[in-house]
């Protein structure tokens, strides 16, 4: 379970998110939305330890936030990363890169890590292009990969900011899918996103934020009615028509 209290969080005197007080589960596919500007992304580094607390507590399965990473990982997949597709890795050279954070310095991947790499590889479905480099791969098959990095450190928890961002429709579909059977095999999924539609198929808890949370509960997930009700008009509901 994670539990967030009294979080507050500003920059440069512009308050970013007021009040936080927020508890999610264990084995919930949590979906995170807001308007551009609420705070979504600087909750989830918040809560990653990318981004120093200034106000308020985390804990995460009953111990301080910043103990439990001096011996735990999320999975994370953030919205940007750079990545130069001409570089010659394969889709098994970044899964293994999700080890890299666990051994010590210069330590060389062993036999049981890149087996552990094959394995998250096949979790995402995408096993087949292990020795396939990241430039012969399409945008939906690279983000299943490193969907494969952020899981092979075993962590229960993964985090992910806007995934759908750079995928097509049919791909935004089968992703989602995918992170659904990663959620009924035990992991706690959470996830920003703007795709209503999607989340209203594949999410169990609903969070809205717009500097403080509106809403934070079990719903029959995303309707017209409860995104108007909760931010007013300055939020509008957009189908994307990839």
């Amino acid at each position: 379970m994670i539990q967030i209290s009294n979080l507050q969080y500003g920059l440069g005197g512009k308050s970013i998110l007021e009040n936080i007080n927020l508890e999610i589960p264990d084995g919930e596919f949590v979906a995170i939305i807001g308007p551009n500007g609420a705070g979504k992304s600087t909750l989830i580094k918040l809560l990653l330890g990318i981004w120093e607390m200034q106000q308020g507590s985390i804990q995460i399965d009953g111990i301080n936030q910043q103990e439990w990473l001096k011996t735990n990982i999320f999975g994370y997949l953030p919205q940007h990363e750079e990545f130069d597709r001409s570089f010659p890795a394969t889709a098994l050279d970044i899964a293994l890169m999700g080890l890299a954070g666990k051994l010590p310095l210069a330590t060389r991947f062993k036999p049981q890590h890149k087996q552990a790499a094959l394995t998250a590889l096949e979790q995402t479905g995408v096993a087949d292009l292990a020795i396939r480099l990241i430039g012969n791969l399409s945008g939906g098959e690279f983000q299943r990969v490193l969907l494969a990095r952020a899981i092979v450190g075993g962590s229960r928890y993964i985090i992910l900011d806007e995934p759908e961002a750079s995928l097509d429709r049919p791909s935004v579909e089968s992703f989602f899918a995918l992170l659904k059977s990663l959620n009924e095999a035990g992991h706690t999924i959470i996830t920003i996103s703007h795709d209503l539609n999607v989340l209203s198929r594949y999410c169990s808890f609903l969070v809205c934020l717009n500097r403080t949370l509106h809403c934070h509960n079990h719903t029959e997930l995303v309707s017209a009615e409860i995104i108007h009700n909760t931010f007013g008009d300055s939020v509008r509901i957009i189908e994307k028509d990839y």
